[in-house]
């Protein structure tokens, strides 16, 4: 797999400082499940947040300061703390998402959009005022144009699409803003299916996508 397009690092910066929406994070953390050089990117990142914590001006702690965090540390309970095993990656879907497609891409209950659009939402993911969903969008078919209000990742599972900032195939990233407006036209060869993340409502361009917009929900 040859990934292409990474999210920038300023979103890089932000989910090592855990300043991004649950849904952010696990966009992000599928993508660096498939990508070694994002996974780099993110330990730097850590890296530089240590180093800033270094240098930090030191502060003077009260009398008995020190003494209360530690009484206050011997009456919690102790708790066994264990680092969970990300599952295998199975047929292209990174591991981090088996709790939310425990079953696999073939058995989800997808809900048709438009003609050449299904969806499935991942409830209980924190998203802010957007969503995160799982598109499957059949050969050929082109997204309603439309512009951002807040921020939009988009992971490609499987298949491949197009739009005004490139090509995007398996394991790339899509990393758009409120600046950025967009109409997707997904290959002719096979479906397209995609784990998107927003944080605020969309916008779209054309009067007959603005009035199914409450009906879909995006």
């Amino acid at each position: 797999m040859k990934i292409n397009h990474h999210p920038d690092d300023a979103t890089i910066l932000a989910y090592a400082a855990g300043a991004v929406t649950e849904g952010f994070s696990l966009v992000l953390a599928a993508h660096m499940e498939l990508c070694p050089h994002c996974r780099n990117r993110m330990a730097e990142a850590n890296a530089v947040g240590g180093e800033l914590l270094s240098e930090l001006r030191p502060v003077a702690m009260s009398a008995g300061g020190l003494d209360n965090i530690w009484s206050r540390i011997e009456q919690e309970p102790e708790v066994a703390v264990t680092q969970p095993a990300v599952p295998a990656a199975v047929d292209g879907v990174p591991g981090v998402l088996t709790p939310y497609l425990p079953e696999g891409l073939g058995s989800l209950p997808w809900r048709s959009l438009i003609p050449g659009i299904r969806q499935y939402v991942l409830g209980g993911v924190e998203s802010g005022r957007g969503s995160v969903r799982m598109l499957s969008i059949a050969p050929g078919t082109t997204i309603p144009h439309h512009t951002h209000m807040g921020g939009e990742l988009t992971l490609v599972i499987k298949g491949a699409y197009e739009d005004e900032t490139g090509r995007y195939g398996s394991g790339d990233l899509a990393d758009l803003d409120d600046t950025v407006g967009h109409q997707p036209v997904v290959g002719r060869d096979e479906p397209c299916i995609c784990l998107i993340a927003t944080d605020d409502r969309l916008r779209f361009s054309g009067i007959f996508s603005r009035m199914l917009q409450p009906l879909v929900g995006i």
